[in-house]
């Protein structure tokens, strides 16, 4: 079971928005992204890197 956050970190050139992808299981983190903004490439680029992690 996989559970997904995401967050934003302020730096000097704006915001910085990270997604990461947990595995409830093992308590790792198999995916995340990070992004200047918060759109849909920002979650499904986390996604993406943990179902690529299973394969």
């Amino acid at each position: 079971m996989w559970l997904t956050d995401f967050t934003y970190i302020p730096t000097g050139e704006g915001w910085l928005y990270l997604a990461a992808v947990l595995d409830l299981a093992t308590r790792k983190v198999v995916g995340w992204a990070m992004r200047d903004h918060m759109r849909t490439e920002l979650t499904l680029g986390a996604l993406i890197m943990a179902a690529q992690r299973l394969s």
